[in-house]
Order: structure tokens, then sequence, then C-alpha cells
């Protein structure tokens, strides 16, 4: 028959790859040579920008062929033990940041090369509207002179992250390309509360991983509070690891169950009780949209849980070893059952306060938003000196906001939050209303939901480590969407 394959006659669609073959061959073959007298040259004259140009193009060359690899190198850069800003180097007046420049080369493959011509349908096209309208806002900004050029970049930059999402649905069209994408970023989050761990028991080279500001690392009780960056990649995927655990078999249950006890520590060390109460209003979602396997495992997880945690309470006070470690955990989940306790806390009354007077000043700049990186009306105070060198106190403008809605709302107005919102909930609706279910798209949907949950009392929007998470949880559901309208099969996201 016309057009059949055969072993002795190739037919007119396999033809052509005879020709093009030899000629990829020859183009690596030259492309190789190339990097190699760049190397040459670059050592033998010790001339910097010829050798930088030869890592460039060595760099391009992996993307190019190593599209996936360079997706998980760039995770590496933003959700693992350092925090994205860890790495920048100055260049003039402004700073680049290697995971920066992995997402450009990935991006810039999606738009020359895509594996699916998509953009993502109504997420796609509200995730652009709302970058769009970050952009004016803040070039209005610093037109109006309320900040600089500088401030508005450092302080816009995260939401680039974002973008992620379009390198998903044009690159990764396959299940199986998005399942090995979720379980290494998987990975680093658990590698992620291993070091957690060993740095919240006392290890010296803690300070190391100390992000700008100090906050990282906090004394907490007879332990230390940790908090790195791969924390953010642990609380989006900790359903997905439960999905994929129940799902294994044999040695892939247990691989998955030393990944999801890698991120339930870094979860516990990192005393957030924000992420502590998006766990349980998961567990809540998981048994609805799980499918009822997944709920009797929930069940039964859950009834183990809790008899752990009475056995700790009884006799985890018995030994001091124990309670050395275990109490300073127990004492801060016991705030969560005491709200007025909870209310009373300083830092709540002043995310109250700093919420009451940028209230203020967005109903005056509701059409576009005051830009990112100009003030707000919210102010925070820095002792000048340290230690018995006190020399007084100075007042200097807040420019990030706890209520991450109320924040997009002032550095894009109405319509770059309306656009946000689309982003994320148009995935939230595909993956809690998918037909049929399927566990591990719906763990992703509740990723995306318990940040924007969390996002009322947290800096979940606005920082690299979670925006490059927003952005693959949306891409990977979104993707799953598209690939089952042109195909009309299953996901498959459970391995």
């Amino acid at each position: 028959m016309a057009g059949t394959r055969t072993i002795t006659a190739p037919s007119r669609s396999s033809a052509p790859s005879r020709v093009v073959e030899p000629l990829r061959v020859v183009a690596f073959g030259g492309a190789l040579l190339v990097l190699e007298l760049l190397a040459a040259h670059a050592i033998v004259s010790a001339d910097v920008r010829v050798f930088a140009l030869f890592v460039l193009v060595a760099a391009a060359a992996f993307v190019l062929r190593f599209p996936l690899a360079t997706a998980l190198v760039m995770f590496g850069l933003t959700d693992f033990i350092f925090y994205a800003t860890f790495f920048s180097y100055p260049l003039g007046s402004v700073s680049v940041r290697p995971h920066e420049v992995a997402l450009a080369a990935l991006l810039l493959l999606a738009a020359v090369r895509p594996v699916r011509r998509t953009w993502g349908g109504t997420a796609g096209a509200a995730l652009a509207a709302f970058l769009a309208l970050v952009t004016v806002s803040a070039l209005l900004a610093i037109y109006a002179g309320r900040t600089t050029s500088s401030e508005a970049l450092s302080w816009a930059r995260p939401f680039a992250m974002l973008a992620f999402f379009w390198v998903i649905v044009r690159l990764f069209p396959t299940p199986e390309q998005r399942r090995t994408l979720l379980t290494g970023v998987a990975a680093i989050a658990a590698g992620t509360g291993v070091v957690a761990l060993v740095v919240a028991l006392g290890a010296g080279f803690g300070h190391s991983l100390e992000a700008p500001g100090g906050e990282t690392i906090r004394a907490q009780g007879s332990i230390e509070r940790v908090r790195l960056a791969g924390l953010s990649a642990g609380y989006a995927l900790f359903w997905f690891a439960v999905v994929q655990m129940v799902a294994g078999r044999g040695a892939r249950r247990l691989a998955w169950a030393l990944i999801l006890g890698g991120i339930v520590l870094d979860i516990v060390v990192s005393f957030n009780r924000n992420m502590w109460i998006g766990l349980a209003i998961g567990l809540i979602l998981m048994a609805v949209l799980g499918g009822a396997r997944l709920r009797n495992r929930l069940l039964a997880a859950v009834a183990v849980g809790i008899a752990g945690m009475a056995m700790l309470g009884i006799f985890g006070a018995s030994t001091n070893s124990n309670s050395s470690v275990v109490g300073p955990v127990i004492k801060r989940g016991e705030t969560l059952l005491h709200l007025r306790k909870t209310e009373q806390e300083s830092s709540l009354a002043d995310r109250f306060r700093e919420t009451r007077a940028a209230w203020k000043v967005a109903e005056d700049h509701l059409a576009i938003g005051v830009g990112a990186g100009a003030p707000f009306g919210v102010f925070s105070t820095e002792q000048v000196g340290s230690g018995e060198f006190v020399t007084g106190f100075r007042r200097s403008p807040q420019l990030f906001l706890h209520n991450q809605y109320l924040y997009l709302l002032l550095i894009a107005g109405i319509p770059g939050l309306l656009a946000f919102l689309l982003f994320l909930g148009t995935p939230v609706r595909y993956a809690f209303g998918r037909r049929p279910r399927d566990p591990a798209v719906a763990a992703c949907g509740v990723g995306i939901a318990l940040i924007m949950i969390s996002s009322v009392v947290a800096i979940y929007f606005s920082v690299e480590d979670m925006t490059a998470v927003l952005g693959l949880l949306a891409g990977v559901v979104v993707a799953d969407a598209e690939g089952r309208g042109a195909e009309g099969r299953r996901s498959g996201l459970v391995a």
C-alpha cells in the first residue's frame, strides 16, 4: 500500500531523514570545533570576554539539546538551599542572575522552536496582560518620580518567573516530560528538607545560607527555625508527592516516601503556621478530589498521624533530648488552637496596621496602581548601630506587603489584580473540574490553591522561589487540559 513503512523501501515521509541526519552530524561536529577553538583561545590569551562568549555558546548548546535538564537546573537555582539572589552577578547598573538567563534561553527556544504551538489559551493571555500591566505601571511610576528605575526593576522582576508557564505548554507537551519535571523539583525540595533539618539542629554552616535581610534562620526555642528557598517547592508539591507515593509500588513507593519525608521535614522545621494550616485545607480538598483509593489512604494516614502526635504529647516531654527538639514544634502548633493568643502576636498586629495604611493609598490608585518599587504609606523602623552602640532609629519605606492581593492592587491596579487571578484561577478550575479525575493533576491544582490562600498573609506572589513554582504548576495543568483536548487521552501524571 502506498505510504506504508517497510524495512526495505522507506516511505516518502521517512526518506528525508536520511539526508538530514548527516547534516546534523556535520553541524554538531562544527559547533563542537568552534567551542574548542573558543576555549583554547580564551585559555591562551586569558581574555575574559572570549571565555564569557565560550560559556554563553556552551550554555546555549546545552539548552537546545537538553531543555528539560535546563529547566531542572533553573529550579536548582531558585528552589534549593540558596535564594535566587545569592547568585547575582553585578553587570553595570543591573545584576545578572543565572536562573533568569536559563529562563530567557528556554523562552527563546519555546518561541522559535516550540513542540506544541500554543500560548496557553485563557491563562496564557491573562499572564501576558498581567505582566504588561505591571510593566506599564512601573514605567508610569518612574516617569512620575515615585520610584527609580532600579527599584522598579528590583521589585517587578520576580514576576518574570511566572513566564515559565509558557515554557511548559510549548516545550513539554507529553505527560512523561511533565512528570519528570515535577519529580525532579520534588526531589530538590526533599533535599532542601534534609539540609534544613541539619541546620535546625545546630549545623555550623547555617549562617552561609542566610538570605539578605536575615530572615532565613532564627532561634525558635532550643532549635533553629529554618526557611530555605526550597520550602516553596515543597509546599506546592506536597500533595503531588503524596499521590505518587500512594500510586507507587515497591522501590518507586519507597523513593517517593523518602521524597515526601524530606518535604515534611522542611515544612516542620520552617515553623510556618500558614503552611501547616494550608496542608490541613489541602487534606480536605484532596479527600474530595483525589478519588476513593486516595481518600481511604489519607484517612488511614490521618489516624496514624493523630496517634503519633498523641504519643509525642504524652511521652515527648519525658526526656530532655526529645523535648528540646520536639517541644518547640509542639508549642508552635498549640498556638493554632488558641486563636486569641495568636491574634495578640506582634507580627499579626503589624500586618493589620500595614494593610490599613496601604489600603488608603490603593483607594486613590485603583486604575493602574502606584507601580512596583514605589512607596505606599507603610514604613519599617530599623536601629542604627548594634549592641551597645545603637545611635538611633531610621524609618524607611516598606516596599512589600504581606497581603499579596492588596500588593498586586497597589502595583498594577484592579486590571492587574483581575488578570493575575484569572491566570491562576483558570488552571485551578481545570484541575478541579477534570473528567476523568486524575489525582496528580488535582494535586497540582491544590498546590496553586493553597499558595493563593496563604498569600492573604504571606509573601508568596512576589518572590522568585514561589513565582517559579506557580508557573510550573499552572503550566502543567493547562498543558494537561490542552493535551486531552487535542488527543482525547488521559494525562498519565501518576507514575
